[in-house]
């Protein structure tokens, strides 16, 4: 009989690659490392699957670079982002119009994600208010309020979290849910996916890695490839810029879709504070055509509503005239375009 090598006997105590796989710490512990070389190998390539977590040739070797050169290492990455998001303008115009649809009949734009991602929806949510005057849209991020300023990494592997934060803000089938995660891996977006799929809600992934678990959960998937980090993994980077220019076109195009815009005026501004009064007086001086101090005193009539004081200066009528055209239009923008007419405005 064979005598047993400890070799192997210390191999055959390894775990399995799937067991690496299921780590929720995301880490390799001591009796891990004894796996086989090539076991290790294998594991390693799909815990860092997809291109966002491949090492970038640009960047090799970096710490060794002057500053100069390392601000251009990561300008001329950064230059690839805009070419990656032109190439999905078709799938994001196709969110748009969905968004745009599930918005005018009483939906909202939900966005869901963790760490950079997660930020990014909040953010692009909270500028939504004042931009365009609507809380339509909102940001979900795992393990917020917290984690919006210190990282909470176990958050984003507890499945329960994302559809206990969907249910807690009533997510319905009139909504429409955007996941948001580079790598495309992230249990809480996935799983709240899952949930918003189950109610037959629209859902649109937006990742940078196209083979991310995500994609076939999303009726649009949305992939700006933008290739390796500059700091490998680094996805607060390319990944990350990438996202907030899907984002900001999302809202942006469906605001202007349903005629939040008026041609490319921020009509809807909200004057929270001095310095939105006065961008809205200015709108109001240009368009109407007349000065700073009767716009001023137009805005104050209106009741700090910018296309109100608009029509009551185009028209010449009252408030409640001006009111009661605006609620009987399509939208603002149709009501001011129509009231535009004969005045060369574009």
């Amino acid at each position: 009989m064979k005598k047993a090598n400890p070799r192997d006997r210390r191999n055959s105590r390894a775990p399995h690659p799937r067991t690496l796989l299921k780590s929720r710490s995301g880490t390799l512990r001591g009796a891990e490392l004894s796996a086989p070389p090539r076991s290790v190998s294998n594991v390693f390539k799909k815990l860092t699957q997809g291109v966002t977590e491949h090492e970038n040739p640009s960047s090799i070797a970096l710490d060794t670079k002057s500053t100069r050169e390392i601000l251009s290492i990561i300008n001329c990455e950064d230059a690839k982002v805009a070419r990656a998001v032109r190439k999905v303008i078709p799938q994001i115009a196709k969110a748009v119009d969905v968004i745009a649809d599930k918005l005018k009949k009483g939906g909202r734009l939900i966005y869901l994600g963790t760490g950079t991602s997660g930020r990014l929806g909040v953010l692009d949510a909270a500028e939504c208010v004042p931009t365009f005057g609507t809380d339509k849209v909102v940001g979900i991020m795992a393990g917020a309020p917290e984690s919006m300023f210190r990282p909470s990494e176990v958050s984003e592997d507890d499945p329960r979290l994302a559809v206990r934060d969907l249910r807690r803000i009533k997510f319905g089938r009139r909504d429409v849910l955007v996941g948001i995660s580079a790598s495309g891996h992230t249990s809480y977006v996935i799983h709240g996916m899952k949930y918003a799929r189950g109610l037959r809600a629209p859902v649109i992934a937006l990742t940078s890695n196209p083979e991310a678990e995500m994609k076939p959960l999303a009726d649009i998937a949305i992939v700006p490839i933008v290739g390796p980090e500059v700091v490998s993994g680094s996805t607060r980077m390319k990944a990350g810029t990438a996202q907030k220019l899907v984002l900001n076109m999302l809202s942006t195009a469906a605001m202007v879709r349903l005629g939040r815009v008026f041609s490319n005026l921020m009509i809807n501004v909200q004057l929270t504070n001095a310095k939105l009064r006065r961008r809205a007086e200015l709108i109001l001086a240009k368009t109407a055509g007349v000065s700073v101090e009767i716009a001023a005193r137009t805005l104050a009539a209106s009741g700090d509503k910018l296309p109100v004081a608009l029509l009551m200066l185009w028209k010449n009528i009252p408030r409640r005239e001006a009111l009661r055209l605006l609620s009987s239009s399509q939208n603002t923008a149709s009501a001011l375009r129509a009231a535009a007419e004969g005045r060369n405005f574009q």
